[in-house]
């Protein structure tokens, strides 16, 4: 019968497509709810199982919605807590951090280390134990800006919704543990012995390839592998668990050692104990819980399909644990799974191993493609031809040695050390091959945000490609894969056909940042490019968690002209990151400054009296004049204006109120709409004669939340109430964004606009 073997992915899909149906909205909504109706529709004959589609439709509806609800008020901001630790020890360079279990549900707790101190780990920190923690509760940073990384919402998928942050060791007090507890430290015990007998440089990547953790991995070596789709092989998955439980089968029964039966049992108990040690990824959890059940199944001496298998596994996690519905290792994994098991009829039309590899590995990849670009906003086309040499590469010889040199490091130190010194020579020589070689295959085809209609639109016409590749039908498999990349196509191409523009006031913090993008994507602009704050060890942090997932997750992969107003770093520090990532056309700056830039970009001086324009659309330089230097960097500020949406724009960069007097004098028509207000707020600046002579109507300011500086000051926000002029800020509502077409726009902020702040 239908609802038997073979069939059993069908009511787990209905149980996923009611998951998404319940996180959609508006018109995708209606679409994922026609495509489950069609699911029913097609078992209309067997009401039995339309039935139990129907239900498990409902169950995902109901289990599977992402709790993100805060924690009540009462419990925020309490000053103590206690519940149970639930978790191990995530030690990083700076804190210590477990979750705990308490009233409220579960929280994070992160132990701050002392600069320049490596304190002992707290013996009383143990899984299970009972900890009573003084310290202020307080809920996660959000995004403050599209594209950005959500943390609160990433946390909230794990179930935790606050966080308490102590520095002395004395503010936590636990008793007890529990049986798990032995197992962590079982753990750090094989860590820290397989550390010592390894060469450091292999131990890297024992660490992320049997630990499962890529902490220890250059951060531009994991930037490598995620540009180039490679990311999968850094992450624990079903290859390492296939490899394990081979391995382990053919030395235990092919040798003689042991019976197909004891070998079994055998592996059964091993599987749980590696998926422990491993870190209990998503996609070890599901390798090995179907390694389980394929070894049970044939213990039965019953076959059960495989595509069974897979939908029992990810049904059994789901319920268990219905965050993995949003973990992205979890989604790649049984995406890349299923999609390969949908290509076993397909691989049996071919005979050359080659074209094999070649079709799986392009199968993984597109089965991943509307995910990814949602996620990253790019991919890489050539990825292909990196992945087809690189996972031979490190499936059979990476991986395979790797766990050689494990075992030896507890059976034959000695040889371990040698044996890990010399991968560690050959496998760095060909890394940096792959590396150095890809750089000519580094063409980012940056697409944007994907839509969840675009993803639908995606999955359905890539599965019509796999069903008619299967049915041998070459030609209209040929424009069914023509349709997949039409999507991507279609998509990136519409701020080319869009006649709206948008100006983006970007919270960066205590700094400044501006992107233009102007009608029919006939160019962008970019004025000034924060960085983190002065005191930051991490420079880049600005530029990678907020301005460049921005820019691309708009689709941007070239700006056409970065104004940077002046040379401090809260409106410069990220210009170095931009130059590398993406395609400037030209940089502008005042006559007065210094900082020199390692790019072939041309830097023009420019001043006073001069334009720049840029598909008929004029940015008219205002200050400063090119033969006054005013000593002072924020003095020195280009201040720029321009005419966008109907409505003129003065941007001032951090001037004082005397170059704003000096400006008045020179430009005695001089007025502006939208004023961005110099200096992030300062009282220095944003004088009332400034205010009297642009007559603005929004006021933008760009200031960090709690800043050090106090900024914006209560006076200049006064003086812009005084006169009737509405202050939009970073630091209240996020970024800002001004979307226009022909000569009139609308406001919009990140955080949902309250005039009663004004």
């Amino acid at each position: 019968m239908i609802f038997l073997r073979g069939s059993w992915h069908i009511p787990v899909i209905a149980f996923v497509l009611g998951g998404v149906l319940s996180i959609q909205e508006g018109f995708t909504f209606y679409v994922v709810g026609c495509m489950f109706l069609t699911l029913l529709y097609s078992q209309r004959q067997h009401l039995l199982f339309l039935l139990i589609l129907l239900l498990f439709g409902i169950g995902g509806y109901i289990h599977l919605p992402l709790d993100s609800s805060p924690l009540p008020p009462q419990l925020l901001y309490n000053e103590s807590i206690e519940g149970k630790i639930v978790s191990d020890l995530t030690e990083s360079d700076q804190s210590i951090s477990v979750i705990l279990k308490g009233e409220g549900g579960k929280v994070l707790v992160r132990y701050l280390k002392e600069k320049g101190n490596e304190p002992p780990l707290p013996e009383s920190l143990k899984h299970g134990a009972f900890c009573r923690v003084q310290g202020e509760m307080e809920p996660f940073e959000g995004a403050r800006n599209p594209g950005q990384f959500d943390y609160r919402t990433y946390m909230a998928g794990k179930g935790i919704h606050s966080q308490i942050t102590i520095e002395e060791e004395a503010a936590l007090q636990c008793e007890g543990e529990s049986w798990i507890s032995h197992l962590y430290d079982t753990r750090r015990h094989l860590k820290a012995t397989v550390k010592d007998r390894v060469h450091p440089s292999t131990y890297v990547w024992m660490e992320a390839l049997i630990f499962g953790d890529t902490d220890l991995i250059a951060s531009s070596t994991v930037e490598w592998f995620r540009e180039f789709n490679l990311s999968h092989i850094l992450a624990i998955s079903g290859l390492h668990v296939g490899l394990i439980l081979g391995g382990t089968y053919f030395l235990l029964y092919r040798t003689g050692i042991a019976t197909k039966k004891q070998s079994k049992l055998f592996l059964l108990g091993l599987l749980p104990f590696y998926m422990f040690i491993s870190g209990g990824a998503p996609s070890v959890m599901r390798a090995g819980l179907m390694g389980v059940l394929l070894i049970f199944s044939g213990s039965i001496q019953k076959k059960i399909p495989i595509i069974d298998l897979l939908s029992l596994t990810c049904f059994l996690l789901l319920i268990s644990s219905p965050s993995y519905f949003y973990h992205l290792g979890f989604q790649f994994s049984f995406l890349v799974t299923f999609s390969l098991l949908l290509t076993i009829p397909i691989l049996k039309q071919y005979e050359s191993k080659w074209i094999q590899s070649a079709i799986i590995g392009l199968v993984s990849q597109l089965s991943l493609l509307a995910l990814q670009v949602h996620y990253f906003y790019e991919f890489q086309p050539f990825s292909l031809w990196i992945n087809m040499i690189a996972v031979p590469y490190f499936s059979f010889f990476v991986i395979p040695i790797l766990m050689i040199i494990f075992l030896l490091s507890f059976l034959i130190p000695s040889i371990s050390f040698f044996l890990s010194y010399s991968f560690s020579v050959v496998h760095e020589l060909v890394l940096s091959i792959f590396i150095t070689q890809s750089e000519s295959l580094d063409y980012p085809w940056v697409i944007g945000e994907l839509p969840s209609f675009y993803i639908v639109l995606y999955a359905v016409l890539f599965v019509i490609m796999m069903e008619k590749w299967e049915q041998e039908q070459k030609v209209k498999t040929f424009l069914a894969s023509i349709a997949v990349v039409f999507v991507f196509v279609f998509y990136s191409s519409l701020p080319y056909f869009s006649e709206r523009g948008v100006v983006t006031m970007l919270d960066v913090g205590q700094g400044d940042s501006f992107v233009i993008e102007l009608p029919h994507r006939k160019g962008v602009v970019m004025i000034d490019a924060a960085g983190p704050p002065v005191f930051t060890m991490n420079k880049e942090k600005t530029a990678n968690e907020v301005i460049l997932p921005f820019l691309k997750s708009r689709g941007i992969h070239r700006i056409d002209a970065l104004f940077i107003t002046h040379e401090d770093s809260d409106h410069s520090g990220s210009v170095p990151f931009i130059l590398q990532e993406m395609k400037v056309d030209r940089i502008y700056v005042s006559p007065f400054h210094t900082e020199k830039y390692e790019t072939e970009v041309k830097v023009e001086k420019i001043s006073a009296g001069q334009s720049i324009w840029l598909a008929g659309n004029e940015i008219h330089v205002v200050h400063p004049v090119s033969d006054k230097n005013h000593g002072d960097p924020n003095d020195n500020s280009l201040v720029l204006d321009g005419l966008f949406g109907g409505e003129r724009w003065l941007f001032t960069g951090d001037i004082s109120s005397a170059i704003e007097e000096d400006i008045v004098e020179r430009n005695s028509t001089l007025q502006a709409d939208i004023l961005k207000v110099a200096h992030h707020g300062s009282h220095t600046s944003t004088s009332d004669e400034l205010l009297i002579k642009l007559n603005p109507k929004i006021g933008l300011i760009s200031a960090g939340v709690d800043n050090r500086y106090g900024h914006p000051h209560e006076e200049v926000m006064k003086r812009l109430t005084d006169h009737g002029i509405v202050s939009l800020q970073t630091n209240q509502y996020g970024a800002v964004q001004y979307f226009f077409s022909g000569q009139s726009g609308t406001f919009s902020t990140f955080f949902p606009y309250n005039a009663s702040r004004e």
